[in-house]
């Protein structure tokens, strides 16, 4: 029992340092880009660097977990990753950071889910959507904290001593939370059983999943990259747009609990299309206004969805396709959405330079959003695998 507890303590750190770090990013942004002159493209071009590195280190990372276990891939990735931000607050040219966000942050991000939520669905036969979205609400505790400290911190100290300092902690904690990490000992006979069963249905499933995976990281990286720099445009201050990040992190809690009990109890396919219809009405609402306190209510909305797709993502994969190799295949599924958190940040700072504004941007996620609802509807229904250990 104290080895599942620790796992899901272990998860929870890692989500809460990692995506909280990430997202730090988007207030970054807006120092770097008066500090340097650089142009919102040229910004999100970085972030998608490290976004593209995530997907192509995480097919070999899904592997080596599989193999070496999440407590060493774990701790590896994590202290790469904070010293990735120690160098971020050395950078001056843009070259430094394309390097820092494809060798460092990139490797980070990796395995940041693979490792944790492949190990979750391993040691829990039961509850296993639950037990997920628990360890996910360290990424939204991550995202509610992260982005309002780092702002705090810029404003007393400057982005360089704020990225520098926050790089250590990440370092020492990441490793810290792989500690706890462990994996069961599964029964192999039943493992093989189990992937022979699903084999018909992997093309099929794969392909569904993994362009899904594309449309809705388009969606939801473009808007965690750039939603901090719209309420800059709409009014905000620098701290307010900040919060914009924290809202988010904030409504996805409930985003996580909710769609871990629903899927326990609906199965994935369901679960994943009731999971992202708030997401849907949020984004395409948001080009329309300009109005802070609606802005604020869009955001809670993308907020649960955002959450809950954290958690119906490995549940669903699980479902599918067995824990065998569980690692592996999120890995590679990973690398799909990877390519989609690549092109969106990029394609919406491209329509802001060109427009002064991002309203098409927005409606173009929404269509993303929407997209992936009706994917889903051809997904096959699929019982939830029970594994015994």
């Amino acid at each position: 029992m104290i080895k599942k507890v620790n796992v899901v303590v272990g998860s929870f750190l890692t989500q809460f340092i990692i995506v909280g770090m990430l997202f730090t990013y988007g207030v970054l942004m807006t120092e770097l880009e008066k500090e340097f002159g650089w142009s919102r493209t040229v910004l999100s071009s970085i972030g998608a660097a490290g976004w593209l590195a995530w997907g192509i280190f995480a097919i070999p990372g899904g592997y080596l977990n599989d193999r070496l276990g999440p407590k060493i891939v774990l701790g590896v990735n994590g202290f790469i990753f904070g010293i990735g931000f120690i160098l971020f607050s050395k950078s001056s040219e843009v070259w430094h950071l394309f390097l820092i966000f494809i060798f460092f942050i990139g490797i980070g991000l990796s395995t940041h889910d693979i490792s944790t939520l492949s190990t979750i669905a391993k040691w829990f036969e039961s509850k296993r959507g639950l037990m997920t979205s628990i360890a996910k609400i360290g990424t939204a505790m991550g995202q509610m904290v992260m982005p309002p400290l780092i702002a705090f911190l810029i404003i007393s100290f400057g982005w360089r001593t704020a990225t520098f300092y926050l790089g250590i902690v990440a370092s020492i904690g990441l490793v810290l939370a792989a500690s706890l990490m462990s994996t069961p000992n599964t029964s192999s006979k039943k493992l093989v059983s189990e992937d022979t069963n699903l084999e018909v249905l992997d093309k099929k499933v794969f392909n569904l999943l993994a362009f899904c995976q594309f449309c809705i990281f388009f969606a939801m990286f473009t808007t965690m990259t750039h939603i901090a720099a719209h309420g800059l445009n709409v009014g905000l201050s620098l701290k307010d747009s900040a919060l914009l990040l924290s809202i988010i992190g904030f409504s996805s809690i409930f985003g996580r609990l909710s769609i871990g009990v629903l899927a326990d109890r609906l199965g994935g396919k369901k679960t994943y299309m009731v999971c992202l219809f708030p997401m849907t009405i949020a984004l395409v609402t948001i080009p329309f206004t300009e109005n802070i306190l609606f802005i604020y209510i869009l955001l809670f909305l993308y907020g649960f969805s955002h959450g809950g797709h954290f958690t119906i993502a490995p549940f669903i994969i699980a479902e599918n396709f067995g824990l065998k190799n569980l690692g592996a295949i999120f890995g590679k599924i990973t690398f799909f959405g990877a390519i989609g958190s690549v092109t969106g940040p990029i394609v919406a700072g491209a329509i802001f330079d060109l427009t002064q504004s991002y309203y098409y941007a927005f409606l173009l996620v929404g269509a993303m959003a929407l997209i992936s609802i009706v994917s889903l509807t051809y997904l096959p229904n699929k019982e939830n695998i029970q594994v015994d250990y």
